[in-house]
């Protein structure tokens, strides 16, 4: 799972991650063909990062009624013997203000009619409810970013200009 950085933006590392993005479940959770069973527990590299409720700089996953800050750069928890960054510090990079980016991860069915999702070039994305970028409206009013790439089998990745 990758967020690939076309265009930088702003890379924040002073929110701390909250217990949920090291033990969010991904694979299961929802029908999504961009994650496998071997997806890893936690906040993923390229999935939208939510403001906490308390008055700190602290992160957790999106979900619905959240505020999106930006989106995740890397996977909160790295594979086993690896030196994780987020797994020592308790922190990580998340993306904002205004760059142009590809994630590979994203939603791939409607949550309300069970009915693939089509994204378009110009549609805007919004944050859903299991914290990946989606053209529903469900989850969040807040636009996160506008889709400068429709994922394609040749290339299955989505693009984005960010909003936030």
């Amino acid at each position: 799972m990758a967020l690939t950085i076309l265009i930088r933006g702003k890379l924040s590392s002073l929110p701390v991650l909250s217990d949920a993005c090291f033990t969010k479940a991904n694979y299961g959770v929802n029908e999504n063909t961009t994650l496998s069973v071997n997806t890893p527990r936690g906040v993923l590299g390229g999935s939208v990062a939510a403001a906490s409720a308390g008055f700190d700089y602290t992160v957790i996953p999106m979900s619905t009624g959240l505020a999106p800050l930006g989106l995740f750069v890397n996977d909160a928890a790295g594979a086993a013997f690896e030196n994780s960054p987020a797994v020592a510090s308790g922190k990580i990079a998340v993306m904002k203000s205004f760059a142009s980016v590809e994630v590979d991860v994203y939603e791939t069915r409607n949550a309300a009619d069970d009915a693939d999702i089509v994204y378009a070039v110009g549609q805007n994305l919004y944050g859903s409810a299991q914290g990946f970028l989606t053209n529903e409206t469900t989850a969040s009013a807040v636009v996160v970013g506008v889709v400068s790439k429709a994922p394609a089998t040749s290339s299955p990745t989505l693009g984005l200009d960010m909003r936030i």
